[in-house]
């Protein structure tokens, strides 16, 4: 530490206060939530393992360590097997965890609450690149086709889903749209991303018109009138991220398409965005990225996509006798 009034500061401490800094910085509230957590993970592992839990006598021997017990770390029981060893951690999962831990400490750097930042050289474990699995244009009709049109919060649920297709907005930006951020005879809609960054995201003619029937034919009245969520619970309250996962869990059963989730739904449009022909620059754009690298992964087609172009070009087909 650089201060030589106090010694022997506690994680715990540091935890608290890096939620305070992140708050201030006005961070989304699962971001937040979701360093403390994994915060509080290593802190549980200092303790089990009856090592000290002193921001001093934390380097990078202990977090390597960290790094090897979270690969053999048993995952929450009844996850499924990810490729990594039977209801073990992903890669990806240990690697949001080193991420965590860099993020942390490059904090206490900057705030100079430590002298030696390290994670300096703890590389995040590689990530496997596998290709998404994204829906057909035939599961998209399956799914359309199961809504009942009798049920007003089927036909929420409905307009949700083919926002989330046509537009590739988050989840959490689809239930977050306020009335006043709708333009539907503009044709776009004004969402808030990540850290309250507001974007313009055009919408397609059919889900415009979705949008207004839903609107008009089954929305209910708010509980109050401070309420102006588009999208509202069985409650008539704005909806939560958690109802929504449910209610994509049971869609995905009663489909019988069980790979299917919100998120699903942004990596199926941005595929078939550039498939169809859209460039990435407008892409980027669209999702809200701040940079290309999150979009990049998109150039990697889908597997049917890839067949349909070979057969369109394959070089011993077109070739003439």
């Amino acid at each position: 530490m650089k201060t030589t009034t106090e010694t022997n500061t506690k994680l715990l401490e540091l935890i608290e206060y890096y939620e305070v800094c992140n708050r201030c910085e006005n961070k989304s509230p699962r971001t937040i939530s979701w360093y403390t957590a994994n915060l509080n993970q290593f802190l549980t592992y200092l303790k089990s393992h009856r090592l000290s839990d002193s921001i001093e006598t934390i380097d990078i021997k202990v977090l390597r360590e960290y790094v090897l017990y979270l690969f053999k770390r048993k995952r929450f029981p009844g996850k499924k097997h990810n490729g990594n060893g039977p209801g073990t951690l992903s890669p990806q999962s240990v690697h949001g965890h080193v991420r965590t831990l860099k993020a942390f400490f490059n904090w206490l750097t900057n705030e100079e609450l430590i002298d030696k930042n390290p994670t300096k050289q703890l590389k995040p474990p590689k990530v496997p690149k596998t290709l998404i699995n994204i829906l057909s244009d035939k599961e998209i009709a399956h799914i359309m086709n199961s809504f009942s049109k009798s049920n007003h919060l089927e036909m929420r649920n409905q307009t949700i889903f083919m926002l989330l297709i046509d537009t590739g907005i988050r989840i959490g930006e689809a239930i977050g749209l306020k009335l006043d951020d709708l333009y539907l005879n503009d044709g776009y809609i004004k969402v808030f991303g990540k850290g309250q960054r507001e974007r313009i995201v055009p919408i397609g003619n059919n889900v415009q018109k979705a949008i207004h029937k839903y609107l008009f034919r089954y929305r209910q009245q708010p509980a109050n009138s401070n309420i102006s969520n588009v999208f509202l619970s069985i409650n008539n309250k704005p909806i939560t991220e958690n109802g929504m996962k449910i209610a994509f869990r049971r869609l995905a059963k009663r489909t019988n398409i069980m790979r299917l989730h919100a998120h699903l739904c942004r990596h199926t449009f941005a595929t078939k965005f550039l498939s169809n022909g859209g460039d990435i620059f407008t892409l980027q754009k669209i999702l809200g990225h701040s940079t290309l690298e999150m979009v990049r992964r998109y150039s990697n087609l889908n597997s049917d996509h890839v067949r349909a172009q070979h057969h369109m070009f394959s070089p011993m087909d077109r070739l003439r006798a």
